[in-house]
């Protein structure tokens, strides 16, 4: 059964930079180590159980799935995963609903203190790549995978919700519904420009939004063939605030 929000996935040209930059946003980094695939992490963990994941590469992985997404994309916010306890039956769903995704896959990282985490996922491909989360379950403990440090600066406690940009956001809620065996609820203004419908999972939202006009900053994003995530709010107990996105590694943040 899928649980909710596991990560985001934010890439970024220089990790070390966006170390320093979600340091400076009030957020908690610590370092996450390396996969045997040519990228390493760097983690942000929050009360809720979620955690953001700034990935860099430290060696050139053309193969990579989030490669060309930095590269060839514009990089940002490029992806979001779910946990399950079940992923087999998940990954099933998520066939039966029409997603494209890959056979389930080991994978793995080494933690800074050499500690071997592993787990089990699958990739999402083609057209639905980012729209519809992949999906993770621990072979390893998961709090093994998971930054201890939750506490930070700047008072987020989670994720909230985050916007997905489509041409047709009441095609990918149903398919998103049908994989998490909800319905889907239209939501009229989720972010300014925009209409869509909201799927929840767990205690957080994933909004598939479409520009509700032929200019704007979201028709832009799509017309660019950004990656599909858009923007992603926070749940905070400090101040609410929105960030540039020039501040944030070019990532759409809010703090609710």
């Amino acid at each position: 059964m899928i649980t909710g929000i596991d990560h985001i996935v934010i890439a970024v040209a220089s990790l070390e930079r966006a170390i320093e930059t979600y340091r400076g946003l009030g957020f908690t980094v610590v370092e996450g180590g390396k996969h045997p695939y040519g990228s390493y992490n760097a983690l942000i963990g929050f009360a809720d159980g979620s955690y953001i994941e700034l990935l860099g590469f430290y060696q050139d992985s053309p193969a990579h799935p989030w490669w060309s997404l930095l590269h060839e994309r514009g990089g940002g916010l490029v992806d979001f995963c779910l946990a399950t306890d079940d992923i087999r039956a998940d990954h099933a769903a998520m066939r039966a609903a029409g997603v494209a995704c890959s056979d389930l896959i080991e994978g793995g990282r080494a933690r800074p203190d050499g500690y071997q985490v592993k787990w089990i996922n699958c990739k999402v491909d083609g057209e639905w790549q980012g729209l519809i989360p992949f999906i993770i379950e621990d072979v390893t403990p998961r709090r093994e995978r998971l930054p201890t440090e939750t506490l930070h600066p700047n008072g987020v406690i989670g994720i909230h919700s985050i916007a997905l940009a489509t041409k047709d956001a009441a095609r990918c809620a149903e398919v998103m519904a049908a994989v998490l065996g909800v319905k889907s609820q239209a939501v009229s203004a989720p972010i300014a420009g925009a209409r869509g419908f909201r799927c929840m999972v767990g205690g957080h939202a994933l909004d598939y939004i479409e520009p509700s006009r032929a200019e704007g900053l979201l028709a832009a994003h799509l017309a660019a063939n950004r990656p599909a995530p858009y923007a992603v709010a926070f749940a905070t107990t400090g101040a609410p605030r929105r960030f540039d996105p020039a501040q944030t590694e070019d990532v759409r943040i809010e703090l609710i």
